[in-house]
């Protein structure tokens, strides 16, 4: 499904309806007794006054941490009879651990969720706490009806919507412009810059310099993706099938091989060990630019030259696969709330998740962490506290102008795209030739998808 701009999209409110098809409806009828201010009450909305402790997980960077963590301190400090404990990590195995919680019922009452989630766990069916039962203690009015609908299953809200994102290109414009080069606007362009910047690299060197950087097997999975979806126009999957031939596959990935054999991108065996924004060539100024989330941009800012040189980066246009052909993007949820079935206290959940998206200092103290806001009240109190700016700005400022396409709940389902990791990284590694690894992306990726799909 294509959108004209995410930044308007999160503003005015047009509904992801090709997205939404077969995902239930809204059936919160029952009388409205929350603030009609749509801000954060918490205490004076029938909140228990018992002392009480709730749990609550998430996943992201140190920044995130940090934040999250004064947001818990605030509520605490507003609600002395409530406790809130935390636990958090990184995005790498936090599927599987709260899929384990799950199984034994051991999960933390908030939860920030993956939007797939909603789809894949339990087959189709809710797993998370009905929000429209707590209607009362969590303002869902501050959401235009498309996104609490992108969030339900058989008509159950299974979590609340933080905001939108896209993978992008930010650019350390100053490596370009020390090897005399202008940015990349097509593919070719980034193939040629790659030759120049990389000419002196070796085998593995720790010096090594690269066009950019594709930190971890996600972040290669989408730029692959984004380059399947330029060169056929199609998207990766529809109503459970995979959309392209083994022909589609082998081309763009001989053509990602090319990338990483002109020094575009590091090889198979130049790699880092270290995937996250302490990338060493990318925090040492050897990567011309990165390819990630809009609303992580900010974390990646911080540990380039320790933040001291901000002016080097940019957020680039997307590749092209020639001068005239501007592509449209993927954009997703970033992730949701949601309340654990098996919650004492779901009200406390609800109130806190409230709070969360609410209250002022709430949204100060979360400030870039968490990216820009699909909530209206949550995004007006960005936009009044300066929050929404330099490079995530930049990155959101982008993506007005291109189409967008949201991602089919299932393209970033554990079982089907670990299927595609597997047969790139074959691939990559040399075990498996183009051809092959191609037949693997589009037939295992097909048996994970008629397992696993559910309407």
């Amino acid at each position: 499904m294509k959108k004209k701009s995410l930044r308007r999209l999160m503003v005015s409110g047009l509904l992801l309806t090709a997205f939404l098809a077969g995902c239930g409806s809204n059936n919160n009828d029952s009388k409205d007794s929350t603030d009609k201010s749509g801000t954060a009450s918490s205490g004076d909305a029938g909140i228990t006054k018992d002392d009480v402790t709730i749990k609550f997980s998430w996943w992201g960077a140190d920044n995130r941490h940090e934040a999250m963590q004064k947001v818990v301190d605030l509520y605490e400090k507003a609600n002395p009879n409530v406790t809130v404990e935390v636990e958090y990590g990184a995005w790498d195995g936090w599927q599987a651990k709260v899929l384990t919680q799950l199984s034994g019922k051991t999960e933390a009452d908030v939860m920030q969720v993956n939007y797939n989630w909603l789809f894949s766990f339990g087959q189709g069916q809710n797993v998370f706490y009905d929000m429209n039962k707590v209607k009362d203690y969590i303002h869902l009015e501050n959401w235009d009806e498309g996104y609490l609908e992108a969030m339900q299953v058989q008509g159950a809200q299974s979590a609340v919507p933080y905001g939108m994102t896209a993978r992008v290109m930010l650019m350390n414009e100053a490596l370009y412009k020390e090897k005399g080069l202008e940015l990349p606007q097509t593919y070719d362009d980034l193939l040629a810059a790659g030759k120049v910047i990389a000419k002196d690299n070796t085998a593995t060197g720790e010096a090594n310099q690269y066009a950019m950087v594709n930190n971890g097997k996600v972040s290669k999975d989408l730029f692959i993706a984004q380059m399947l979806y330029d060169n056929t126009g199609k998207v990766m999957q529809t109503d459970g099938k995979v959309n392209y031939s083994v022909e589609d596959v082998e081309k763009v990935l001989e053509q990602f091989k090319a990338l990483e054999d002109a020094g575009a991108m590091p090889t198979f065996a130049q790699d880092s060990a270290i995937e996250t924004n302490a990338n060493p060539q990318w925090v040492e100024g050897n990567a011309g630019g990165t390819y990630e989330w809009a609303n992580s941009l900010a974390q990646w800012a911080e540990s380039y030259k320790g933040g001291a040189n901000p002016d080097d980066l940019t957020v680039g246009p997307y590749l092209q696969v020639d001068d005239s052909t501007k592509p449209s993007v993927y954009v997703k949820p970033n992730f949701g709330y949601a309340i654990s079935q098996n919650s004492k206290n779901p009200e406390v959940a609800a109130d806190f998740i409230n709070f969360i998206m609410t209250d002022e200092e709430a949204v100060a103290a979360a400030a870039d962490s968490l990216g820009i806001s699909s909530n209206k009240v949550t995004y007006d109190l960005q936009v009044k506290n300066d929050i929404v700016s330099g490079v995530v700005a930049e990155g959101y400022d982008l993506l007005d102008g291109y189409e967008q396409t949201v991602m089919d709940p299932y393209f970033e389902d554990e079982n089907v795209r670990g299927e595609r990791y597997t047969a790139i990284e074959a691939f990559r590694s040399g075990t498996a030739t183009a051809k092959e690894a191609a037949k693997q992306y589009v037939e295992k990726q097909q048996e994970a998808l008629d397992q696993y799909y559910r309407d």
